[in-house]
């Protein structure tokens, strides 16, 4: 127990200027700023694109598109699309 005091006590002791400069510190929120960024971005991107296959998928067996899009939004994008696949061309 007084090995956790004495750690937390010399981590509490440190200023985080000693281990980084204010303008490291800068650049590095920035840096990880831009990455969090690109990430949303990426994934914002990725889900899109699911969403407008499921969308192509009805519209080309000429079925209303929106019932399947809403489907491949809250359920599972690659489940609509096997039944999709399933349920074929509408008469």
């Amino acid at each position: 127990m007084n090995t956790i005091l004495t750690i937390l006590s010399i981590f509490t002791e440190i200023e985080w200027t000693q281990i980084l400069s204010p303008e490291e510190w800068t650049l590095l929120g920035g840096g990880i700023l831009l990455w969090m960024l690109i990430l949303f971005f990426s994934g914002l991107y990725v889900f899109l694109i699911r969403i407008y296959i499921a969308y192509k998928m009805a519209k080309n067996r000429r079925r209303d598109p929106l019932p399947w899009v809403m489907l491949s939004f809250f359920v599972s994008p690659v489940l609509t699309w096997i039944i999709l696949l399933l349920v074929g061309n509408e008469k």
